[in-house]
């Protein structure tokens, strides 16, 4: 009986033990692997020939501030030849001005930047915590439409309006899209990738020449992805 008694308690410590190797050996995975990202693409995608192109897109912004923007600015982006970009201010608050001679027909093109954040970015409520596309108008909640897990909450999601300038010379026929997305990710590797985020898209597709501003869709979700490391 004494030595069944000494080989279970010696079973639990070996379990124990091995618990918290495996505790300890998960959490360092978590700690060194663990990055928090700002992520920003615009796409354009014509199917004619755009000339002469000036647009200006919404920016993620917080506190009147952009960081990817300044990104962008100080060259720190991935953009075609021959585009150019600045930050400017318009009756809607700061955005992206976009400027190129020419954008060629049937290949999309993008910009794209990320910015190393340094700091767990809070994905579970980013309005007035982290950067978001501005403008945005007529704040709506609205139905997270996918697939979740069993017992969790649904990501928080608003659709919304804003605004993008374009004018440009076409085709009267070219069927022009603009796509705008930001996204905020915390994200760790422990016997895979996990993480958490959250998603702020703007669009809008038109046909021909028209010279102004725009209402463009916008969609935000937040909440998304696992919270807890294990």
């Amino acid at each position: 009986m004494k030595k069944t008694i000494k080989i279970g308690v010696g079973v639990i410590v070996i379990v124990v033990a091995l618990a918290g190797l495996w505790m300890y050996h998960t959490h360092e995975l978590y700690e060194k692997s663990y990055r928090s990202e700002y992520r920003y693409e615009i796409t354009i995608d014509s199917d004619s020939a755009l000339y002469n192109v000036t647009l200006l897109v919404p920016l993620p912004i917080i506190d009147g501030r952009s960081r990817i923007g300044d990104e962008i600015i100080a060259g720190h982006a991935s953009k075609p030849d021959g585009w150019s970009c600045s930050i400017v201010e318009t009756k809607h608050g700061k955005m992206l001005k976009i400027s190129a001679e020419k954008i060629p027909p049937g290949v999309r093109k993008r910009i794209s930047a990320v910015v190393d954040v340094g700091r767990d970015i809070n994905t579970k409520n980013p309005i007035g915590n982290e950067p978001l596309l501005s403008p945005k108008y007529n704040l709506t909640l609205s139905t997270y439409d996918l697939p979740y897990p069993e017992g969790q909450s649904p990501p928080t999601c608003y659709e919304y309006e804003s605004r993008i300038y374009a004018d440009f010379e076409s085709p009267t026929d070219a069927e022009v899209s603009i796509y705008i997305e930001a996204e905020g990710e915390n994200s760790w590797w422990v016997y895979g990738w996990s993480g958490n985020s959250y998603r702020d898209r703007v669009g809008i597709t038109f046909t021909g020449e028209q010279p102004g501003w725009h209402i463009a869709s916008g969609k935000l979700v937040y909440g998304e992805g696992r919270y807890g490391w294990i």
